[in-house]
């Protein structure tokens, strides 16, 4: 029953994609744009905004387990320039941490660098290899000799977020 109620509903999305499209060839698709000037704005999982924890907190936490567990608030110093799909932001050692989506299922607004988030989500340190190393560099439009010298793999902080609320 379940599987005919699913194609009965992929047919019915499906048609309805090719009759707009129809209707509409001339216009642009129009895409959702996040309001980054919006103190509520928020993307992801809900969370409580509220209970958050001390980048310098969290470092040292991270020192002492393999993962931690918190919301924390920092400044996004970059942004992946192909999808929206990762980000960096500022920790108070002088480091940077490499922000990743839980279930791919958050795209960030590509002009956010420079601006405050407060995220929920796991920290952790651990090795990024080259391939990956290589592929956001990419993402982040780094040029092809940039990408060249990237060749061994480097300790990195992480965190997998699953809701970001943006401050400002």
């Amino acid at each position: 029953m379940k599987k005919i109620f699913l194609s009965i509903a992929v047919l019915t999305v499906i048609a309805c994609n090719k009759k707009e499209s129809s209707e509409n060839s001339s216009e642009t698709k129009k895409t959702e744009v996040v309001d980054t000037a919006k103190e509520d704005a928020f993307l992801g999982e809900p969370f409580n905004a509220e209970e958050k924890v001390k980048l310098i907190n969290l470092v040292s936490q991270m020192q002492n387990f393999d993962s931690v567990v918190a919301v924390v608030e920092a400044k996004v110093t970059e942004v992946c320039q192909a999808k929206g799909c990762w980000m960096k932001v500022e920790l108070p050692n002088g480091e940077f941490m490499r922000v990743t989506f839980k279930d791919y299922g958050i795209f960030m607004p590509k002009n956010l660098a420079g601006q405050i988030v407060r995220m929920n989500g796991v920290a952790k340190k651990e090795e990024t290899d080259v391939e990956t190393l290589k592929h956001f560099a990419e993402d982040a439009g780094k040029s092809e000799e940039e990408i060249a010298q990237i060749t061994e793999p480097k300790m990195d902080y992480k965190f997998i977020a699953s809701g970001v609320k943006l401050m400002d």
